[in-house]
């Protein structure tokens, strides 16, 4: 279980830019009159809150209250997702602390989002408010990721590019990296009729030396609440499953 989880952040984190998106869906949430969450995530054989969202109507606002070790040492600390008239997020004000330096001051960082018709861009802001980093996305006429990269602002280094495709019922992304660490992935996705991801399977290979990334397949079985958003999430192995994810979702 312990490799599972280990391959997993390997191949969702192998990337240039930090993200601090929400991991559930933003406008289905608030259309369901949700006004809280909290996500509570197994740790050292036990459930531990992870992450508090409060929606606030008023300001179009979302805040988000954790205390997260990031892989950069940084504890991210707080994020304010800013919504638009549909409500998508157009920016986030993130804040992080330096635990070895001095955990009672912060740093933060704005990164903002731009929305078109096929695709969508997201641009990283530096401490003097330059872009330094961006993120394209670009979608079919179903309005279906299909491709995206990340590039540096300034020189145009391409870090980062994902294609999407669907395949025997699977959506398929196929991942290659251009900065190290240098790698390759594939991972496919099934997802339960509420689209919420049942099994996962992937490998790849680390560029520099062509060493493997080994096959890892994970099935999952999900609970939703009454509104439809996401609950409760289980490891299945076998006969056995383990709750890994819960979430308390408060309504209107």
């Amino acid at each position: 279980m312990k490799t599972i989880f280990i391959v997993l952040i390997l191949i969702s984190n192998f990337c240039c830019g930090q993200h601090y998106t929400p991991d559930f869906n933003v406008s289905k949430f608030i259309q369901s009159g949700g006004i809280s969450k909290e996500i509570y995530q197994k740790k050292d054989e036990k459930l531990e809150l992870s992450n508090q969202f409060y929606y606030n109507k008023d300001s179009a606002l979302i805040n988000r209250i954790t205390n997260q070790k990031l892989s950069d040492g940084e504890i991210l600390k707080g994020v304010k997702y800013f919504l638009d008239s549909q409500n998508r997020i157009i920016k986030e004000i993130i804040q992080t602390s330096n635990a070895q330096i001095n955990p009672n001051t912060y740093s933060t960082q704005i990164v903002t989002y731009n929305y078109f018709d096929s695709y969508q861009t997201v641009s990283f802001h530096d401490k003097n408010n330059k872009i330094y980093l961006k993120e394209y996305y670009f979608y079919n006429d179903k309005k279906e990721l299909v491709e995206s990269f990340i590039v540096s602002n300034d020189d145009l280094t391409l870090h980062e590019r994902n294609i999407y495709y669907k395949k025997n019922g699977y959506q398929i992304n196929e991942k290659e990296t251009f900065t190290d660490p240098r790698y390759k992935t594939i991972v496919k996705t099934k997802f339960d009729k509420n689209g919420f991801p049942i099994y996962i399977e992937s490998e790849g290979k680390l560029i520099q030396n062509n060493e493997k990334i080994p096959k890892q397949i994970i099935h999952f079985e999900n609970e939703i609440d009454k509104k439809g958003n996401l609950s409760k999430v289980y490891i299945v192995e076998g006969k056995k499953k383990e709750l890994i994810k819960e979430i308390v979702s408060k309504y209107n």
